[in-house]
């Protein structure tokens, strides 16, 4: 019993020593691989003064006044340049809000996804990951938000010279289950998506980029889980000559909204941009979009954007975030001018000018009687001054006013303020966003 013993040792021990040998080996041919490691980090404070933000103020509203933060740090490993590995960590926080003695913190993966490619021009991505198309009107990063946006999804991309193609696919459950595919959160967010992204350089001069959605989301009023799925389809036209450039973008919404209704909506944006030099650029142009007149009826004529950016687009004080993500709204005609002007190498403005309207008729009833009110319902300016002093540091300073008409008190942003009151909002913002560490092998 003891030779068996000994002979059984002495057998596993050498297995060992293979195993050892082995994983070594494998280990030392990884690490002598070609591979990246890049590392760094955002902080990104800023302070704000709210009477008028996202909501129109009344007589008795007090201001707002706070700081919050995001610090983030991000890490890339790329081995052989055929797998990518891609972390951000984030903390977000209002300065305050927490005991600082608590064990308890709010730490979380703002994006965790690995990056296997298939061909020198195709790749997957699969995991939490930011979606970020054209200029950001259907799919965003929403930087401005502390906590900005993402998706859990599998994302193929493909890569060429001229050519930018994506699909997407992604489904969300809130919780595991034996039976069905419920998703019953409180937030309004997809259950199920595929969309594809395709931009084509066709000549040095002209552009073309498509985006096609089709989201599918739980309907709030169904027992038995049912969905419903909402289609959108279009994409934009650039053409640039010289110092012009000349967008058009149009998209058409058809489906169902989450609560059965019957959709069909749109959304045009033409824009002029004048690049004068590198020290003066305009932007002139409208966003449209189409509103629901008859929010009893049947059909949902207003067009949704739920996953791009709104406050790079209709202005810096929000008022059309909740417009863009409620089903049957009053629509959005949005003229607008934006002005970049560079004073020097690290001192730079930028104004933009937004007039708000709805694409349907605004009435108010009073006394039995119903009065037409004009469809433009205020005037919003905003006014940024950008520091740069290095690479890696960025002071943003801003104010921001909105002056209302007597019509935005029908406006769900407007309807509990006071139409005689100017909305206001000023910010100072700090973004540090320097490398910590860059390995190359």
């Amino acid at each position: 019993m003891s030779t068996l013993r000994t002979k059984i040792f002495s057998l596993t021990f050498i297995l060992f020593i293979s195993c050892l040998g082995t994983s070594y080996s494998q280990t030392e041919t990884f690490l002598n691989s070609p591979s990246d490691l890049d590392i760094d980090m955002e902080y990104r404070p800023r302070t704000e003064y709210r009477r008028g933000y996202r909501t129109l103020p009344n007589n008795e509203s007090d201001a707002a006044f706070f700081t919050s933060h995001r610090a983030r740090i991000n890490v890339n490993y790329s081995y052989n340049d055929q797998f990518l590995i891609h972390t951000t960590l984030q903390d977000i926080r209002i300065w305050g809000d927490t005991d600082t003695r608590d064990a308890n913190g709010k730490a979380q993966f703002y994006e965790f996804y690995v990056e296997p490619k298939i061909t020198d021009k195709l790749s997957v991505r699969v995991g939490r990951q930011r979606i970020k198309y054209d200029n950001q009107r259907l799919f965003a990063e929403n930087n401005w938000r502390q906590a900005g946006g993402q998706h859990d999804a599998v994302r193929f991309m493909y890569r060429n010279d001229k050519l930018e193609a994506d699909l997407i696919t992604a489904y969300n459950q809130n919780d595991t289950s034996e039976f069905g595919t419920d998703y019953d959160v409180d937030w309004d967010f997809y259950r199920g998506m595929v969309s594809n992204f395709v931009k084509y350089q066709a000549t040095d001069k002209l552009t073309f980029t498509s985006i096609n959605i089709a989201d599918e989301y739980t309907d709030p009023t169904s027992e038995n889980t049912k969905g419903h799925w909402k289609f959108t389809n279009g994409g934009r036209l650039e053409f640039q000559n010289n110092d012009l450039t000349f967008n058009l973008a149009s998209y058409y919404q058809w489906g169902h909204i989450e609560n059965g209704k019957q959709h069909n909506a749109y959304y045009l944006e033409p824009e002029i941009k004048w690049d004068a030099n590198s020290k003066y650029t305009l932007r002139i142009g409208a966003q449209i979009f189409s509103g629901d007149k008859n929010s009893n009826d049947n059909k949902s004529n207003a067009f949704l954007t739920q996953y791009g950016a709104f406050h790079r687009h209709n202005g810096g004080m929000d008022y059309t975030q909740k417009t863009v993500r409620t089903y049957e709204h009053e629509g959005i005609l949005n003229p607008y001018i934006f002005q970049d002007i560079s004073l020097n190498n690290k001192l730079r403005l930028n104004w933009q000018s937004h007039l708000f309207g709805a694409t349907t008729p605004l009435t108010k009833v009073e006394n039995g009687a119903t009065e037409d009110l004009n469809r433009i319902y205020a005037w919003e300016n905003d006014f940024r001054f950008f520091y740069q002093p290095n690479h890696y540091t960025t002071l943003e300073m801003a104010y921001l006013f909105l002056i209302p008409d007597e019509s935005m008190s029908v406006i769900p942003t407007g309807k509990d303020g006071n139409t005689s009151q100017i909305a206001q909002f000023a910010y100072i913002s700090i973004n540090w966003t320097p490398k910590i560490l860059n390995i190359h092998r």
